[in-house]
């Protein structure tokens, strides 16, 4: 009988060790270039420096995504990410992930059109307050690029830069009330976030994991994201320079 339950904890024991052996600890970090964009809308007479920063032409756009689909990008969406970056599902070949923030009605009619045209889904980061309001896209335009697999992400209600706010209450409004206001406007739950101008400090961070985000995306000029910046990845905010871009996300 000794023999047979010394037998049976061996048994278990490598069967214990064997699993072990075969889940990753840890998943590695990979690279997936997040692009940030704003406005997509030709540049007119007059355009500031700093505006022309945040402008990418029609045009150059489009060349932009021709680029990604002549060298092999495959896009993927936040879900993707999170689910290689928390339980190790694979990925496709160079990877990428194009953001659009604030919720520029130039955004529905000019980046909209073109990423259908290549079948690319993207994320548009919205602040709930500006929407159905002049130069911002409607609700209902919101609904028609998501019947199209375009993904909504929270993006605050006022668009404040969020480590300057000390008071927890007005935190959560931002962070947490918007989340709400957007899902039910669009009858479907949005699981991440982009802090607007990119800043974020480790109180700001714990407020959007307890919001029920699954993902954040900040803005610095690195591609290599990881589980342990889940809610603080690499976004890099693209210019209408080609050959910039061409370097950033062969980087």
């Amino acid at each position: 009988m000794k023999k047979i339950f010394l037998a049976i904890i061996y048994i278990f024991a490598a069967f214990i060790s064997s699993a072990s052996a075969q889940t990753p600890t840890s998943t590695p970090p990979i690279k997936v270039p997040i692009l940030v964009y704003h406005s997509i809308r030709p540049y007119y007479p007059g355009i500031t420096k700093l505006v022309k920063e945040f402008t990418v032409p029609p045009d150059i756009f489009n060349e932009q995504l021709k680029y990604l689909k002549d060298n092999g990008f495959t896009p993927i969406t936040p879900d993707d990410l999170t689910n290689y970056l928390i339980s190790g599902k694979s990925l496709p070949q160079k990877p990428f992930m194009i953001n659009l923030d604030d919720g520029w009605q130039n955004q529905f009619r000019y980046a909209f059109p073109i990423l259908k045209k290549y079948n690319y889904p993207a994320v548009f980061y919205i602040y709930s307050d500006v929407i159905d309001k002049k130069v911002f896209m409607t609700w209902n335009e919101i609904k028609i690029m998501i019947i199209s697999k375009m993904v909504i992400g929270g993006h605050t209600k006022s668009h404040p830069e969020l480590p300057k706010i000390t008071d927890d209450a007005v935190l959560r409004q931002e962070i947490v009330d918007s989340k709400k206001i957007i899902e039910a406007k669009i009858n479907n739950i949005i699981n991440d976030f982009a802090y607007p101008f990119g800043a974020y400090n480790g109180r700001v961070v714990d407020i959007v994991a307890q919001a029920g985000y699954k993902s954040a995306r900040g803005v610095r000029e690195c591609t290599q994201q990881s589980k342990e910046i889940l809610f603080t990845l690499c976004g890099i905010i693209v210019t209408g320079d080609f050959n910039r871009f061409v370097s950033l996300v062969n980087k």
